[in-house]
């Protein structure tokens, strides 16, 4: 008898035919099939008889490979979030008690138990093309009834409740769904809300899955722009999460997204983010999607119209589950009556509560209905089904709440608060409040000697209270942000149902926020736009406290970092925002006081912008080989990004830099002084010769404007660090300051023109203001730049070339200028300067020219092919792109070149080899030649 189908069996398997094909990418780094299945063989050793596994790190490429490896070897697994307190990651550990933790980013000191084993992943992604694997990638046997991996809730007391998944509810869920959303070799899937919840479906079937770094997915012309860019088809979102991206952007720039498909999760969906997705994203599918972690997926529904009143209906379960609705006396709901929402399934509903036996039969109920046995999953929602068996979601009732998405466990918050606060009778609920909206409130019963300790303790009195600092200080250290109250109200006595005997929700109570969100007209901007971002007045907020520490959410503090930046008219980080106290957050944005702690910048060097980008990379790893003994990379890394010293450490990785050869520079480029400290700024100016300027904002979700504006502050910090160091600068600027026909262009000025880009109207800015400081420089003119061995996905001309090879067709007179990333990253460090800053057109007069038998027109070919939507667009409006014919003036390139090299001038682009390599990695028909 052939084995059970698996998921594990259906990795191995895409795996091996999709061996190629890219499988998942974060901002650091991209994996094929083939690397993912010699990363996993790597790990089987590791894995080999563990039990439970931990897999440590925020959403991203490290943490996906993990999980994979985990699934292809039957070993469950859990994701400990490096958001949560201490607590409650040792609270998981033990709980499962976790045998083994895959690190795939450091923890904090302490942030981990030191008794379990850990093992630090990251550089075992590292060569992953060098060797063979030992054995070949098998599918480990599991049974139905296994774990594939557990969800482990908040952990509200301290002891986190940890679920299983097993193997069949995961393998039935992914099957069903892949009806409603199918998924194929080339569709591109951005991960991050419930990221181990969606990122097996897709790899099952070859599709790729692309993680946003947290600053970008909190930003919403970030987040805007990280689809664009990656192409994304489909993303799954919270409710509130899409209604406030969405809020945040124009109608053109959310038009102009790739998205085809969107995915609702975690809340009730209202029919005024129905309307406006459909108006703000009329190409994408919206898909409204009902799951729990107890039974996995459940049921979905496409949105195509609104719902009126009702609630959305979110579909038909699947197959192996049925829908329950009983009354308060357990009795069934006839359709269309309201009651609490209960899952009968045998091979969805999991095993129950890991050692929490009394949750366990609390939550899957063992009930007689219609003369029967049957254990039923209580879901906690309240719920009507109609005549067709589609389920309609009205909210929660009881024992858990949905606050912007989080679950929060009332029985777990009432515990931990009981431990610090006095009080007989309790309910949590989420309850909308004036412009503050959602919050999550408190009510309690106290008694006369429970009120008086709960005054003299807190200072809380009668009727409704803000929480309280040193409370909310005491309940951070164990509670996440989201689990905590924004209000506790003091009661006599918990209203009761007169019929039921429970607490009569609608009897509580209304919350009402005297404090008006426009008070305070007279605070600073940060705290009057914090104040607006929370809904509450200004004078309730306190400037030594974060934003975070007050009870901001990351939904807030994305309405708080557009605030921030329409005042002061300067990029913010999200990290920055969310967590620095906001009377700093106003000096640091004010330029009154230094971004970050720089390191002693002591030794001579260069400074470098950009090394983590393509062109960046290979000027690291150029300058490394070049430098004098002694001498170091100083490399200016965007401040206040968790992820910015891995990925410099990771590109460093990459090109072979040893870690001594470069220092990392933590700062930004439109902040004064870089955002460093005066004395931090100079010591590192008296330690720089010279200047390499390889950064620039490639934004699709930034106007043309916008995108000069940022340009322009940045190189006049870079000016103004070359003035203070007395050092040369070089300039990656771009053909884009050109148009695409004509020429021959000069190396000269150039001017804008009509149809220039916003990236081309910077470069020409940027080359102005060089020209006009007077200081030693050099502006190197670039087109596309390819590695032989590495393609940059993000650059046009390889996305033209792979859509092209995997189609096996060509439009008539395709061709455009590439050099070799390396050949540019010699000349910006060769001896290229002047005081009156030259200009190297470093263009070949070789075309990269893909051929066919049968060219296609433009139109046609774009019918053809699988490309992005924006680049789709693009060559629709713009057909030239598809045959960039300029032609330029070299002279000064080609003597610049012979100071650098010995080798002729045409041997800055190999196209004959370039195509090779590319029809190699793309083709799928041998119809090119």
């Amino acid at each position: 008898m052939p084995p059970a189908p698996s998921v594990a069996a259906e990795l191995v398997r895409a795996i091996a035919r999709h061996d190629a094909r890219p499988a998942m990418a974060d901002e650091a780094r991209r994996l094929s099939y083939g690397q993912l299945g010699r990363f996993a063989a790597r790990l089987a050793p590791d894995l080999a008889g563990a039990g439970a596994v931990g897999v440590f790190g925020a959403p991203g490429l490290a943490m996906a490979a993990s999980a994979t490896a985990c699934v292809i070897h039957g070993r469950p697994f859990v994701h400990l979030d490096p958001a949560m307190p201490q607590s409650v990651l040792e609270g998981i550990v033990t709980e499962l008690g976790v045998s083994l933790v895959l690190t795939c980013q450091p923890p904090a000191p302490g942030q981990l138990p030191p008794a379990c084993p850990a093992l630090d992943t990251p550089p075992l992604l590292d060569d992953l093309d060098a060797a063979a694997p030992d054995a070949p990638l098998h599918a480990a046997p599991v049974a139905p009834g296994d774990p594939i991996y557990l969800v482990a809730t908040s952990g509200t007391t301290g002891r986190p409740k940890c679920i299983p998944v097993t193997q069949e509810a995961a393998q039935l869920s992914y099957d069903w769904r892949d009806a409603h959303t199918p998924y194929a070799p080339g569709l591109r899937v951005g991960i991050y809300i419930f990221a181990i919840w969606e990122m097996f479906r897709p790899l099952r079937m070859g599709a790729e899955l692309l993680f946003p770094a947290a600053n970008t997915l909190m930003a919403p012309r970030g987040l805007a722009a990280f689809l664009a860019e990656n192409r994304i088809d489909e993303m799954l979102f919270t409710p509130s999460f899409l209604d406030t991206f969405l809020s945040a952007l124009d109608r053109d720039t959310a038009r102009a997204l790739p998205l085809r498909r969107v995915v609702l999760n975690g809340e009730v969906v209202g029919d005024a983010l129905a309307r406006a997705a459909h108006d703000k994203l009329p190409q994408a599918e919206l898909w409204n999607l009902y799951s729990i972690c107890e039974t996995h997926d459940i049921c979905m529904s496409r949105l195509a119209e609104p719902s009126g009143e009702a609630a959305a209906s979110v579909g038909v379960p699947m197959p192996h589950l049925r829908a329950v609705i009983l009354d308060e006396a357990d009795a069934p709901c006839p359709p269309g009556t309201p009651g609490r929402l209960h899952f009968e399934g045998p091979r969805m509903l999991g095993p129950g509560y890991v050692n929490r036996p009394e949750e366990t039969a609390l939550r899957f109920r063992e009930l007689t209905l219609e003369g029967r046995a049957a254990r039923l999953y209580d879901t906690g929602d309240q719920a009507w089904v109609d005549a067709d068996g589609a389920l309609h979601i009205i909210g929660r009732i009881a024992h858990m709440l949905k606050l912007r998405g989080h679950s929060i466990q009332t029985r777990e918050l009432t515990d931990t608060l009981a431990e610090r606060l006095g009080f007989w009778q309790a309910v949590p609920r989420v309850a909308e409040i004036g412009v503050r909206g959602q919050s999550l409130v408190f009510y309690y019963a106290a008694d006369a000697a429970q009120a008086r300790d709960n005054a003299r303790r807190w200072g809380l009195a009668p009727g409704t209270n803000r929480l309280p600092a040193a409370l909310a200080e005491d309940l951070r250290a164990v509670l996440p942000a989201y689990c905590l109250p924004a209000f506790l109200v003091q009661l006599d006595t918990i209203p009761l149902h007169p019929v039921s005997g429970k607490a009569d929700l609608r009897a509580l109570p209304p919350v009402t926020d005297d404090a008006a969100p426009d008070s305070g007209a007279a605070a600073s901007p940060v705290i009057a736009a914090a104040a607006r971002a929370m809904g509450c007045g200004a004078e309730t907020i306190d400037p030594a406290l974060s934003f975070h520490d007050q009870g901001g959410d990351s939904l807030m503090c994305v309405s708080l970092i557009l605030d921030l930046e329409r005042a002061f008219d300067r990029p913010v980080d999200f990290e920055l925002a969310m967590n620095v106290p906001l009377q700093r957050l106003e000096r640091l944005l004010s330029a009154a006081e230094p971004c970050a702690a720089a390191p002693d910048f002591d030794r001579p060097g260069i400074l470098l912008t950009g090394a983590t980008g393509f062109l960046g990379g290979h000027v690291l790893a150029r300058a490394a080989r070049d430098l004098p003994p002694g001498e170091v990379i100083y490399c200016l890394v965007r401040d206040k990004r968790r992820d910015a010293r891995d990925r410099l450490e990771d590109t460093a990785r990459r090109h072979g830099v040893p870690e001594g050869r470069y220092v990392m520079v933590p700062g930004t480029l439109d902040a004064p002084r870089f955002g460093l400290d005066r004395s931090a700024h100079d010591a590192l100016a008296a330690s720089v010769r010279s200047v390499v300027h390889c950064a620039a904002l490639v934004n699709m979700a930034v106007g043309r404007e916008e995108m000069r504006d940022w340009s322009a502050r940045g190189i006049e910090t870079v000016l103004a660090f070359c003035r203070a160091a007395g050092a040369d600068l070089r300039f990656s600027s771009s053909s884009a300051v050109f148009p695409d026909r004509g020429g021959p262009w000069p190396e000269g000025p150039a001017a804008p023109w009509d149809g220039c880009t916003g990236y081309g109207a910077a470069k020409i800015a940027a080359e102005a203001a060089i020209t006009a400081s007077g200081l030693p420089a050099a502006i190197i003119r670039l087109p596309s730049l390819y590695d032989l061995d590495a393609p940059n996905p993000r650059d046009i001309c390889e996305i033209l070339l792979a859509a092209a090879f995997a189609a096996g067709a060509v439009p008539q007179g395709m061709r455009f200028p590439m050099t070799d990333v390396t050949a540019a990253a010699a000349l910006l460090l060769g001896p290229v300067t002047g005081a009156d800053a030259p200009v190297y057109n470093l263009i070949p007069d070789a075309r990269v020219m893909p051929e066919a038998a049968t060219p296609l027109t433009a139109r046609d070919w774009l019918a053809t092919v699988d490309l992005p939507a924006g680049i789709a667009r693009v060559v629709a409006e713009a057909p030239d792109t598809l045959t960039v014919d300029a032609g330029f003036e070299t002279a000064a390139a080609r003597a610049a070149w012979a100071r650098v090299s010995d080798a002729p001038f045409a041997a800055i682009c190999d196209a004959g080899a370039l195509l090779a390599r590319r029809r190699a990695a793309y083709q799928s028909e041998p119809a090119l030649t």
